[in-house]
């Protein structure tokens, strides 16, 4: 992804993912390295972007700081610097 996220294109990544979700599909990769939080969209709203579900998984590579602190109060995020760690960390799962 890239580019500016505001509070409209919140709105369809999430009902994007909410798309993606299947008994199967339960780990997401969400690569954030060129995207930014637009000045409009209030922090409160960023936990938003995911899906509802407790065996969901998101493994969130490149995020700037001000993702990283409303995001990471859910259990179901994992960071990465790079996509390399989150595929060897993917690659270590059962």
């Amino acid at each position: 992804m890239s580019g500016t996220l505001c509070t409209a294109t919140l709105r369809v990544l999430h009902y994007s993912l909410c798309a993606r979700v299947t008994d199967e599909r339960t780990q997401f990769y969400l690569d954030l390295n060129a995207v930014q939080r637009g000045d409009a969209l209030p922090t409160a709203e960023l936990p938003g972007l995911l899906p509802p579900g407790s065996r969901l998984r998101f493994h969130i590579v490149g995020a700037h700081e001000s993702f990283r602190v409303p995001l990471g109060a859910d259990a179901r995020c994992r960071f990465h610097s790079d996509v390399a760690s989150a595929w060897a960390e993917w690659s270590r799962q059962p």
